[in-house]
């Protein structure tokens, strides 16, 4: 038996984001990394880094911290995301994080400015052991000003629907 493809859509419009020192710090301490590359230019730097590194993991947060909206690109502007009723916010039942995969194609430092671009797939569904389970995939690529690829994000999110 062959597992579904999922079918992505379109590459969505660039994100820029800043790379900012206290929320990678913030993001070291609470998933207790306490390497003081992450506290430490002097340290980053002892341990062969430009500057302070991003713990792994730390790019699929960092949209929370430094995407300020004078850094956004043109086509970007004044984008806003609407919550559609049949979205999943509107939905009912149990949502899951199914899994991560990050590909680093160099590490991402403070003071990078890494804009993004993300697509998502449509929903499939796989049989699961009591019930079916819908699968959604969120995919990532961060680059640098040069368009050079840092960072490439792929997360799976699973929704068991309520009472399937």
């Amino acid at each position: 038996m062959t597992e579904p493809q999922p079918e992505f859509g379109e590459w969505g419009p660039a994100q820029r984001v800043e790379i900012e020192r206290s929320p990678v710090w913030v993001f070291a301490r609470a998933v207790k990394d306490d390497n003081p590359v992450y506290a430490s230019a002097g340290a980053a730097q002892a341990a062969g880094f430009d500057a302070i590194p991003c713990p792994p993991t730390y790019t699929f947060v960092m949209t929370h911290a430094g995407a300020w909206p004078d850094l956004q690109p043109p086509e970007s502007a004044g984008i806003r995301v609407d919550v559609d009723p049949d979205s999943y916010v509107a939905r009912k039942g149990l949502f899951l994080h199914g899994e991560q995969e990050f590909v680093y194609h160099r590490t991402p430092v403070v003071g990078d400015v890494l804009e993004g671009r993300a697509r998502v797939s449509k929903p499939f569904t796989r049989e699961g052991t009591r019930r079916p389970m819908e699968f959604t995939l969120y995919e990532t690529v961060w680059s640098d000003a040069r368009g050079n690829p840092v960072v490439s994000e792929r997360i799976t999110s699973i929704y068991l629907p309520e009472g399937a």
